[in-house]
Order: structure tokens, then sequence, then C-alpha cells
């Protein structure tokens, strides 16, 4: 059985190893920073990754030009084995390429690997997974299926404890693990209280000193972007979307999905945490109260 990597190039009329080198360096070329000639697969390689045998997946600077090459294509995909050497490799791709700013702001490891949707599940209270949070991950999830090339799991709190060397997004507290304890990085404190629900927050305050609480007659909610282990894993972000009020992980969800593209542009490859405010009667936020944005470069809007 081919790879599907050996599909597309015989679609493309790629059929030696000097056509697909001579291609291979033209996209390294567009790189930023641009792998110099020459660092393209020995012919032996090549044909190893045509035919699937080979040991792991290539390495880096492979993985850069091959997904520049085959826009909307993970390194993992490419190398998978297809069923059928006769099948249309058309009809197997992405129906949406991945937005390279989307995969800056999601982190490259949630497109490699996948990324992994976290739900709190609450086994002594009637309702398992509480409908707000719900919410907040079905609003993700459509963005995610917008761009097939990212694979998308899901798991409730407690597996999420269990299995953390993967990439999250966590929709209500508890459903990922907290930021960092370094105060030089911790951009948020949470106060919760227990209840049959679950933890509630009673309030949030900022590295600022600024302060809501949950007594707040808006609704509030919270989206956080943080490192779990920079030094390891510097591609790796988990993300929060939590809330002061019933509506608040929804509307935090809700701007992720709709405003992930503002909230790149301001906090860059920095850890952040952004306060929305949500509309009562909806999960649609009508405004961002606040947004820090962690070291190297720490600012604050408002």
């Amino acid at each position: 059985m081919p790879t599907m990597l050996k599909m597309l190039l015989a679609e493309r009329q790629l059929k030696s190893h000097t056509d697909f080198v001579v291609a291979y360096d033209r996209c390294a070329a567009e790189l930023d920073p641009p792998v110099p000639p020459g660092y393209g697969p020995a012919k032996a390689q090549y044909y190893q990754w045509l035919s699937g045998r080979m040991v792991g997946l290539p390495r880096d600077y492979h993985r850069r030009v091959l997904q520049r090459m085959f826009p909307g294509w993970t390194v993992e995909r490419l190398f998978r084995m297809v069923d059928s050497p006769s099948a249309d490799p058309r009809a197997l791709q992405p129906s949406a390429t991945i937005d390279s700013e989307l995969e800056a702001f999601l982190g490259a490891e949630m497109v490699t690997r996948g990324v992994t949707l976290v739900y709190p599940t609450r086994s002594d209270a009637a309702v398992v997974v509480p409908e707000n949070d719900l919410r907040g991950l079905i609003y993700v999830s459509a963005l995610l299926q917008r761009h097939t090339g990212i694979r998308v799991n899901f798991c409730g709190d407690r597996e999420a404890a269990a299995y953390t060397d993967r990439a999250y997004i966590g929709f209500g507290l508890g459903t990922v693990p907290p930021p960092p304890l370094d105060t030089d990085r911790r951009l948020f404190t949470v106060s919760t209280t227990d209840s049959t629900i679950g933890p509630v927050v009673e309030h949030l305050e900022l590295s600022d000193g600024t302060r809501y609480d949950s007594g707040n007659e808006r609704h509030i909610g919270f989206l956080a972007r943080f490192r779990p282990s920079p030094g390891l894993h510097p591609d790796r972000y988990w993300f929060l979307c939590a809330g002061l009020a019933p509506r608040g992980a929804a509307g935090a969800g809700w701007f992720l999905a709709n405003h992930w593209s503002s909230l790149h542009q301001w906090a860059g490859a920095n850890e952040f945490v952004a306060v929305i405010a949500v509309r009562r009667y909806s999960d649609q936020a009508f405004g961002l109260e606040k947004l820090i944005v962690g070291p190297p470069d720490t600012e604050s809007r408002e």
C-alpha cells in the first residue's frame, strides 16, 4: 500500500527523486527562516518516505517543508498508508487548509498531533456535563472541524488529569491543570467554592490587581492560554474557557471561536488571559473587558 505522500506526488507529476528535490527546495526557500538548498531527503530516504518503511516521522525542518508543499495536510496524514493504490487523493484531501495564523495561535503541536477538548463531568449530579460548558466546547469544535487537518479528540476532566502529555482546550474549571505556580508567569488566580455541580468561581484576580467577583450583574467569562512546560514543549499550549456566571464558559468558547485572530494579533506567541463580557440572554460576547499578555512582552489592554 502506498503512502498518501506518494499519491499526492503522482498527482502533481513529481515522479522522480530529482523532481521532488526541486519542488522541495523551492518550498524550503519560502519558509521563515528559509531552509537552504541541499537539505532535502537523500534518494534512499525519499523512497522510504514513499513506501512507508521508516521508523518515526521526519525531523523538524522536513516537517516544515512538507506542510508548505501540501497545505492542510499534517505530516501524520502524509505518511499514512492508503488502503487502495487507485484511490483519488482529492477525495481524501481536507476540505479547508489550515490557516498559518490559526496554527501559530493554537500551537504547532495541535496541528501535528491533534487537540483534546475537555469537558467537566459531575458523577454526583443529575446533569452529567454542565450545559453551558458543553456549548462552549461545541463552538470551538465547530471552528476546528472547518480545518480538517487538525485531529480533534474529546475526553472528560478525570481522564485529562491522568494523561497530561497532550494539547488541551478545557471548558469549565478543573478541566485542565492550573497555570504554572511561578509568580513571574502566573497571569491570574481564581478563588472557588464547591457546589453540587462542581467548583464555582467566587472571584477572578488578574496579575495587575484587577478583580472580578461572581456577584457582579454582568456575565463574565475568561479565556486563558498558557504553556504547561515551555522548556520541554515550547509548541504546546493549553487553553481554558471558564466564567464567573452561568454563560461564562460558553461565552469564552464563543469568543475563542470567533475572535481568535484578534487575540493572536494582540498576544502573538505569548501567554495571555482575556476577560470577556457576555450577553445576559446569549452566549455572544459584547466586549473584551481586559487582556493581560504575559512575558516576554508583558502588556495590558483595556
